[in-house]
């Protein structure tokens, strides 16, 4: 048997997703002189297992319990990952140690020992049984520019966020914190999230590696270390649509226009379209609202935060099935919350609710003026207001007041329609977000004639309504 070492590294830049760690191969090598390589450090040197790791595994033919019998891992904890091209490949949870290196560097390894077979040699074994395990690229590949998420050192996202420095904290959560910051003339959004969220973080991870699109935020990389696991997201320079909504001014937004809001609207089910039908296997987003639904400088909207996005398989129905209960109240449907059952209809009921704070600029709970501790939802307040018999009047009694008289009513009332459409407590008489997207394109081209109809009102065609 022969014992092989593998040090943990956390790497700039990766070709391919790979894990990040490097096989020990050749005895004379000098990591010194790879100064693109950085082992990740520990304190002292133990033999008892001090944290718990991921290998990303190419299998090269070799079935589940062969990989895990390869690195000594757990079968049962190993996690599949699908490639862009299709092909799939393995996370091995494996523990790791704190070793030397040499005489003044420590690193993490795991240890694995290995059975010599037939006709083995060094080179083979290294080069097949445990091959790219690592790849070492130099600095010709841009993270900017590739569509592979790149491992980032944990020193990179420190600098990059002056070490999480509260000043650069843009959003929190139950996940963790969310961090600006720059890397060279680029802006970046770095998660750092609780290692106990190890659920969240693959989540998003084995999603957002598989999921490109326009309307969709975009992975970077990501990165492990200091009992924390990060993120890194491109930065949408507008933060999220709630602050745009919602006492927009209090927060240094201009309230959006009537036009901004219906692309906005057409981005975001552009976006939640893609993960329902376009994608290799169905996804519920299971978090649909304006808060996860991000601006970039051209008002432009991206479907953000997959944390608790569910991987389902369709059924006969062609529906997608999940039973945990998660999600934000306000958004719910009475499905989830009486049956734990959700669905991609859930996610539809929940952009239901979005288009409902487009039209009014309430949120999705309202604190009720008569009784101060109380709150009632947006959804009770659409459906008292929408009155089919003469729907332009009511709506014009719920119609967001920062945008005055600038708007069209009779798209107004299409807009509320759909809201109500997504809304019906029934998630068999909900459409599919395929279904709004034509009308709802219809109302965007509708909205921009009438929007020069009403000749160069400096207010209606910037993209914002100023004052209220």
């Amino acid at each position: 048997m022969a014992k092989h070492g593998f040090l943990f590294f956390l790497l700039f830049f990766l070709q391919h997703l790979h894990t990040i760690i490097s096989l020990l191969d050749s005895p004379g090598r000098s990591l010194a002189s790879a100064p693109e390589w950085q082992p990740m450090p520990c304190n002292a040197i133990s033999v008892n297992p001090l944290c718990s790791s991921y290998l990303y595994v190419t299998p090269e033919g070799r079935n589940l319990s062969e990989v895990a019998s390869d690195f000594s891992g757990n079968a049962s904890l190993v996690q599949r990952i699908t490639r862009l091209s299709g092909s799939e490949d393995l996370l091995v949870n494996v523990p790791c140690v704190c070793e030397a290196i040499n005489a003044t560097m420590t690193g993490l390894f795991h240890d694995t020992q290995y059975t010599v077979r037939k006709d083995d040699t060094p080179d083979s074994v290294n080069s097949k049984t445990f091959s790219e395990l690592a790849m070492n690229v130099g600095d010709e590949i841009d993270p900017f520019q590739t569509e592979r998420p790149v491992i980032f050192s944990l020193r990179a996202l420190e600098d990059a966020t002056s070490n999480f420095d509260g000043k650069r904290k843009i959003g929190e959560g139950g996940y963790g914190s969310v961090y600006l910051g720059f890397i060279g003339t680029h802006e970046i959004a770095v998660k750092k999230m609780k290692a106990s969220k190890s659920k969240e973080f693959f989540a998003e991870l084995k999603v957002l590696c598989k999921v490109h699109h326009i309307n969709v935020v975009e992975l970077i990389g990501y990165a492990a270390g200091d009992d924390h696991l990060y993120l890194v997201y491109e930065y949408v320079q507008n933060g999220s649509l709630s602050e745009h909504l919602h006492d927009p001014l209090l927060k240094g937004h201009q309230p959006l226009s009537w036009t901004a809001r219906t692309q906005i609207a057409m981005d975001a089910a552009r976006g939640i379209e893609y993960i329902h039908d376009h994608t290799k296997t169905c996804y519920v987003h299971r978090d649909i609202k304006t808060s996860n639904i991000l601006l970039d400088n051209g008002l432009r909207a991206k479907v953000a935060d997959f944390g608790l996005v569910k991987l389902v398989q369709r059924s006969d129905e062609d529906e997608c099935l999940a039973t945990r209960l998660v999600g934000t109240p306000g958004y719910l449907p009475p499905e989830s919350v009486l049956e734990l059952h959700m669905t991609t209809k859930s996610d539809v009921y929940a952009f239901g609710v979005v288009l409902a704070e487009l039209i009014t600029g309430l949120r999705a709970l309202v604190r009720d003026n008569k009784e101060a501790n109380k709150t009632k939802s947006l959804i009770s307040i659409m459906r008292k207001a929408f009155k089919p018999e003469d729907l332009e009047s009511s709506m014009e009694t719920i119609v967001d007041p920062y945008l005055k008289d600038n708007y069209p009513i009779e798209e107004v009332c299409k807009l509320a329609n759909i809201s109500m459409w997504c809304l019906s407590e029934d998630p068999l008489d909900r459409p599919e977000m395929r279904e709004i997207m034509p009308i709802l394109a219809q109302i965007h081209l509708a909205s921009i004639e009438w929007e020069a109809s009403v000749g160069g009102d400096g207010e209606v065609f910037s993209g914002v309504s100023h004052g209220r």
